[in-house]
């Protein structure tokens, strides 16, 4: 009779020690969505939400670059660089020879080719950063969103000094 007692007390301190370790669990669930709701918001600067991937045909790896930035995705074309609104942060270059050497172009020049907005551009200095600098313009296809059709479409504008 006393080892069913025993048995009953085992199984009552059990059953009390998983109460107490699921509402402590509970407890620090709750801290932590605290702390995360309380966290003052990050401004962003950047005008598209995407994560880009590429990868090197070299070391078949992927990589992913994260671009932190707002919902709204816009695309600007040579057109749309070109306007006379200074107001409105666009970049207006003051003149752009084609073809753009991608090993030392910025965003803003790859931008004033049709075909390649804000996240394209970032997408490319991104890659030749990884790669450490471009060795030929067709390494434009291993990034994520340029396909055959775009490449081809960009191809003329670009190249590799």
């Amino acid at each position: 009779m006393e080892n069913t007692e025993n048995e009953t007390e085992k199984k009552s301190d059990t059953r009390q020690t998983g109460i107490l370790v699921g509402m402590a669990l509970i407890i620090l669930s709750a801290v932590f969505v605290y702390i995360a709701v309380s966290q003052p918001k990050e401004t962003v600067k950047s005008e598209t939400s995407e994560n880009i991937t590429y990868s090197s045909s070299q070391s078949g790896q992927a990589n992913t670059v994260s671009e932190k930035a707002s919902e709204s995705e816009t695309k600007a074309t040579s057109a749309d660089i070109k306007t006379e609104n200074t107001d409105s942060g666009r970049y207006e270059p003051d003149t752009v020879n084609y073809p753009i050497d991608l090993n030392s172009c910025n965003a803003e020049d790859l931008m004033t080719i049709d075909g390649i907005g804000g996240t394209r551009a970032a997408a490319i200095i991104a890659y030749r950063d990884y790669l450490g600098g471009y060795s030929s313009v067709e390494q434009l296809k291993n990034i994520s969103g340029i396909g055959e059709a775009t490449f081809e479409k960009i191809a003329p504008y670009v190249t590799v000094k």
